[in-house]
């Protein structure tokens, strides 16, 4: 695969790593079902068009930008306090993608 395209889909970003060892980076794929897991419980249609966001979104950088409206669908079915632990928990997977100053809890 050509590498302007592969940087496109985020398959050939650089890894972000502040100490200098090696980062193993989660799967696109694998972001994309962390996102859709923090909103099993939620059924609304600002749910179902979120949904679609992060089905459509191409790169981590993408979907970690999607951490806004995931907390507007959640606070609006259950609180902030449990949409914020809920978006905190997704920090992990984004490690390696974005750099680590960018990686901050809600």
């Amino acid at each position: 695969m050509n590498t302007v395209i592969q940087r496109i889909l985020g398959l050939a970003a650089p890894a972000f790593s502040d100490s200098g060892r090696p980062v193993n980076r989660v799967p696109v794929e694998q972001i994309r079902e962390s996102l859709l897991a923090l909103l099993h419980d939620c059924r609304d249609m600002r749910t179902q068009r979120l949904i679609y966001k992060v089905n459509v979104a191409k790169t981590p950088a993408e979907l970690w930008l999607l951490r806004s409206d995931l907390h507007q669908c959640i606070a609006q079915t259950h609180s902030q306090s449990e949409a914020a632990e809920r978006i905190n928990s997704l920090i992990d997977v984004f490690e390696g993608w974005l750099p680590a100053g960018q990686l901050l809890r809600i």
